[in-house]
């Protein structure tokens, strides 16, 4: 893009686009390394890959599996599965946590708006390892010949296979050396050659493809990413910097003309001013004295003798025609305040939070979750569900991203502690938040189906008007007056009142 930096940011795959590869609109290498020059675009990608994938993967039911309905032979497949799921996560790579080699092509994707991801099969033809790819050194090819492909379906609650014709595309890395290396999309099954890329039955076990993920932003080719608008913007900051620090390494000194009337300088002065000229940078020469001597012109006088005209010498500032001190402070808060909108985040996460209480900083937070985070949790972890369960036959469990927990343990405390005095909670109820407040992952419910009711002690059978009347007003206290719990026990103190004197002691 820069004629002065065409050097650094060489295309490896120059000449090589045409009817195979696809150039891509931007230059990778350039994209990568941009936000080593921004104050404002590393903190953006860091709080993306932190809070996207930072709290790591987690298996989930994706049905009720406490519910009744459910069948026995469904709850032990599940929990097989769920194990399952959770040796894939753990294993998936020998030398990196599943969190950080997804998350350097996370990093990949906010900067350059791609990111991609190499899939390696076990001897049973499973999905069993996953590697980072640099995303300077891929590029996407054209599409294939459709191929038929199954995939596996749910219909009236029962799983199906179908079959779909589908075009998959090819990948080409460009290794040290100049040598390209190709790769399958992910799901493809016929067998290629990773030195050609061509399909072949025959090709040798050690010179067969592995399959490439690959992440983007939008729905093009290549993905681009969400700063893109604001490039020039990013360029322009970076040059405001460095024209600041001129001004300061150049140790603030006067600009000025000096004029000379009716004379000229001595060679002395000249050579003199010169040196000063050449030496003038730097904190240490800021406060020398310039000595200049001047010569007026020569003349005559009407007596025809020598003279030397009266030579006038000035030094006339130009201070006001540079920039003052800080110059360039409003264009760069601007700046910051565009590359934050284009990813969406509130200046909490970038470390700009000196005018912020608690109160505001949670309502940024969750907004900013809402928002932007756990939708881009689900796209990821909906692509790799999408991906995996088929290759895995996972019917039961899902994979899904964790996000912060904004729920404070004390306070759910005291909110449901009402509905615990009004015997409206169920042991097993609260296993789940016993875990929170105790910091473990989770508590197996009790089996017994005595918990699984609220426990009333023998000696209380019944419950007074007054005590529920103050059961509904501490609920309404703290969960407000449109909470399901009030509304719940309304309609329990209108039944019983309606039951008549008997129902309430």
């Amino acid at each position: 893009m820069s004629p002065a930096s065409k050097q650094i940011y060489n295309d490896d795959f120059e000449g090589e686009y045409g009817a195979e590869i696809i150039e891509p609109p931007y230059y990778f290498s350039e994209l990568k390394i941009i936000g080593e020059y921004s104050t404002i675009l590393q903190q953006c990608y860091e709080a993306y890959k932190t809070n996207v994938i930072g709290f790591g993967f987690s298996p989930e039911y994706s049905f009720d599996f406490n519910s009744p309905d459910v069948k026995k032979e469904q709850q032990e497949e599940a929990k097989k599965e769920w194990v399952q799921m959770q040796e894939f996560i753990k294993f998936v790579n020998f030398e990196e946590a599943a969190e950080t080699i997804v998350g350097y092509a996370i990093e990949d994707l906010e900067k350059t708006g791609n990111g991609f991801l190499e899939v390696t099969r076990n001897g049973e033809g499973k999905p069993s390892g996953i590697e980072y790819m640099d995303v300077v050194k891929m590029r996407v090819c054209r599409h294939t010949v459709p191929d038929e492909v199954t995939y596996q379906i749910t219909e009236n609650g029962k799983p199906i296979e179908v079959k779909q014709w589908k075009r998959f595309r090819r990948y080409v890395q460009m290794a040290d050396g100049g040598k390209k290396v190709f790769f399958k999309e992910f799901g493809d099954k016929r067998i290629m050659n990773m030195n050609n890329g061509r399909f072949d039955d025959n090709t040798p076990e050690n010179l067969r493809a592995t399959e490439v993920i690959h992440l983007k932003v939008g729905s093009g080719t290549y993905g681009k990413p969400r700063w893109i608008g604001h490039l020039i913007n990013v360029y322009g900051a970076r040059k405001a910097e460095e024209l600041n620090f001129a001004y300061f390494k150049n140790g603030r000194h006067v600009p000025a003309a000096i004029l000379v009337k009716n004379g000229e300088l001595t060679e002395e002065s000249f050579e003199e001013m010169q040196k000063y000229v050449e030496q003038v940078q730097g904190v240490e020469n800021a406060y020398k004295f310039l000595f200049l001597e001047v010569t007026g012109n020569k003349g005559k006088n009407n007596y025809g003798e020598e003279t030397y005209a009266d030579a006038d010498i000035q030094i006339k500032s130009l201070a006001e025609m540079v920039q003052k001190d800080a110059l360039f402070l409003e264009y760069d808060e601007k700046h910051r305040q565009k590359i934050r909108s284009a990813f969406r985040l509130h200046p909490i996460y970038t470390g700009e939070s000196q005018d912020y209480n608690k109160a505001t900083a949670e309502t940024a937070r969750k907004i900013t979750e809402e928002q932007v985070f756990q939708p881009y949790r689900k796209s990821i972890a909906g692509k790799l569900n999408t991906l995996f369960s088929s290759e895995f036959q996972w019917k039961y469990v899902r994979l899904t991203l964790k996000g912060p927990n904004f729920r404070d343990p004390a306070d759910i405390a005291k909110a449901i502690t009402p509905l615990i005095g009004g015997y409206g909670v169920a042991p097993n109820n609260l296993r789940n938040l016993v875990a929170e407040i105790l910091g473990v992952d989770e508590l197996e419910e009790w089996p017994e189906e005595i918990y699984n009711r609220p426990i009333i002690p023998a000696n209380k059978n019944s419950i007074t008007l007054p005590e529920l009347t103050e059961v509904i007003k501490s609920d309404r206290d703290y969960l407000g007056q449109q909470s399901k719990e009030l509304q719940l026990l309304k309609e329990i103190r209108d039944r019983l009142l309606k039951g008549g004197n008997n129902a309430i002691s």
